[in-house]
């Protein structure tokens, strides 16, 4: 999802979980409406760094089979260039449209040195709050697209897709793990949960197994 700190003004977005498909019956989808968005006070349009929103939702959502939270990586968690991840969310078609179902796709992170220099002379400018994943398979994600990657039996949200990118160009996303201050200091109500990444397990798809309370 796109959006700034105007957005409320404009319009009032939806979210919607524990769906998956636009066009057919999703009879486990759970909506609600945004109440509130606040961008980091940092965000730096010609750079894309600090690009990364919180949405409070207008009533609290019950977990269910098909609906669950994911972690967050604790601050200064590395994710290496061994480590694949996930990307899941809509996919643009070739004539603008969107799937009409969620897609996936398992993406191999790219080490932040590498991909500089990929970038380099390119926008963006690949900065330590930045992390880079994917190739030919994760284009044309729509922005705002979790990266999710595996600790043990946990899946953590390691990243939120700014920068689609195809080919020779990893996508770009914004590394959740530096902010855990920010976010902590701007949620209110119930705590969210930062943990420290351990040992690799990517056996499974996130769809099929759900992130453990």
């Amino acid at each position: 999802m796109c959006v700034s700190s105007d957005t409320l003004t404009e319009w009032v977005p939806t979210v919607y979980l524990g769906g998956y498909n636009l066009s057919g019956s999703n009879p486990n989808q759970v909506n609600r409406t945004v109440e509130n968005i606040i961008c980091h006070p940092e965000f730096d349009f010609t750079t894309l760094e600090n690009d990364i929103c919180l949405l409070k939702l207008s009533a609290p959502v019950n977990f269910t089979d098909y609906i669950q939270p994911i972690y967050l990586p604790s601050e200064n968690r590395t994710f290496n260039n061994e480590r694949s991840s996930w990307i899941i969310g809509l996919v643009y078609n070739s004539d603008g449209t969107f799937t009409k179902t969620l897609q996936e796709a398992k993406v191999p992170i790219v080490e932040n040195n590498e991909c500089k220099g990929i970038f380099q002379g390119s926008y963006p400018k690949i900065t330590e709050n930045m992390i880079c994943a994917g190739d030919n398979d994760s284009c044309l994600f729509t922005y705002g697209a979790p990266l999710m990657t595996k600790s043990e039996s946990v899946w953590l949200q390691s990243g939120v897709l700014s920068v689609s990118a195809c080919g020779a160009f990893p996508s770009v996303f914004t590394r959740v793990s530096p902010y855990q201050k920010w976010i902590s200091d701007t949620v209110t109500g119930t705590a969210p949960r930062f943990v420290t990444f351990t040992s690799p397990d990517n056996s499974t798809s996130p769809t099929t197994t759900a992130p453990k309370m």
